[in-house]
């Protein structure tokens, strides 16, 4: 009797041993078809958006800097991919923070107020702002007088009024006793003919029927001489250099000179903010070629955008009248942008550390960008 019963546990009878065995089979079924999927390309939605030199459909399939950079990224991954066009920059952030794209390709600026929003890859490549305005071809009296009014040649007539005045008040008191007639002791009559003669000495070099006879009055008067030919040869440098950038480049050449201005920016980027900081009216627009566009029409006095991208904009056909002025400003970095917590975000900084050590990235962005420099 106990014999039987041992060998009725040992196969299970009576033990409940069976369920075991059988949740044992279908753990390693589905160990089995885990490996299965796990060996077939997983497929990923990649959030892109038409951008000049990074994104750009010119068919049904995108190309483009960014577009080179995934798919040599995704071919090491072994991911299949799935691009999900979105037609709006102020889309993208939205769309990842949703999770309707699992991961957002295009130029994507890493920022502090992003990053509390969605997470960001390492970053992919180093850029900033640049400036783009319209070439201006005026001329005539009213474009050449137009130009004058800068703050810099103002303060310089200032200076030259000024110093004018001190010295017509110094003669004035030291030629006033000995020598009334040119310079009358009556203050306002006074000082009106010595600031008369300063004014007139240092744009003719001279005044003749105002003779200057004290020793005092002839120091001051040589002094005046002398430094009247250098503040005219500077004026004179002053406005001929203000004139010339003025025609060339127009009023604006940097950063600082877009307060007060109607700047055109992409709706949603990074340039919105920094214009907005330095004093400029923002005008947003979907894309970098409509900003230009309305830098054209007239709608905007600049347009300030990726430094790459504005490159990659005016050097197209009809765009000849436009130029970059200034330098590069707000310098950031770009990378891709993943739903917060998602898991695929180790595995691309893995990847794109390989690509970086690689050189893969360095030779992609010089396909590309270095076209345009």
């Amino acid at each position: 009797m106990s014999s039987r019963v041992s060998r009725r546990m040992a196969f299970g009878e009576g033990t409940g041993a069976w369920p075991v065995v059988v949740a044992v089979c279908m753990s390693l079924a589905a160990a089995v078809c885990c490996a299965d999927e796990a060996a077939a390309p997983q497929r990923l939605r990649v959030g892109v958006v038409p951008i000049e030199a990074a994104v750009e459909y010119g068919g049904s399939q995108p190309t483009g800097v960014a577009i080179d950079l995934w798919e040599d990224l995704a071919r090491r991954l072994g991911t299949a991919t799935e691009y999900v066009r979105l037609d709006r920059f102020d889309e993208c952030l939205p769309a990842v923070a949703e999770g309707r794209v699992d991961v957002f390709v295009g130029p994507f600026a890493i920022t502090e107020e992003r990053e509390r929003i969605v997470d960001f890859t390492h970053p992919v490549m180093h850029s900033g702002l640049r400036i783009a305005i319209r070439q201006r071809n005026e001329s005539g009296f009213l474009a050449a007088f137009g130009s004058l009014l800068t703050w810099d040649l103002l303060a310089l007539i200032g200076l030259l009024v000024g110093l004018a005045v001190l010295t017509g008040h110094l003669l004035w008191f030291f030629e006033r006793h000995d020598n009334p007639e040119p310079f009358p002791k009556s203050y306002v009559r006074g000082v009106w003919e010595a600031t008369w003669w300063s004014v007139s000495t240092m744009v003719t070099g001279g005044c003749e029927n105002k003779p200057v006879s004290t020793a005092l009055g002839r120091a001051i008067a040589l002094a005046w001489m002398l430094g009247g030919i250098v503040l005219v040869a500077s004026f004179t440098s002053a406005l001929t250099a203000t004139m010339t950038a003025e025609r060339v480049a127009g009023s604006i050449q940097g950063p600082r000179d877009l307060q007060g201005r109607t700047v055109a920016c992409q709706k949603a980027a990074v340039s919105v903010q920094a214009v907005r900081q330095r004093g400029g009216v923002v005008e947003e627009f979907d894309t970098v070629a409509d900003c230009i566009e309305a830098v054209a029409l007239g709608m905007a006095e600049a347009a300030v955008s990726e430094n790459h991208c504005l490159m990659h904009v005016i050097s197209r056909s009809g765009r000849e009248g436009f130029r970059l002025v200034g330098g590069v400003f707000e310098s950031f970095d770009f990378g891709m942008a993943v739903p917060s917590g998602s898991p695929l975000r180790e595995r691309i900084n893995t990847t794109l550390l390989q690509m970086r050590e690689d050189g893969a990235i360095d030779r992609i962005l010089a396909e590309w960008v270095g076209k345009h420099e």
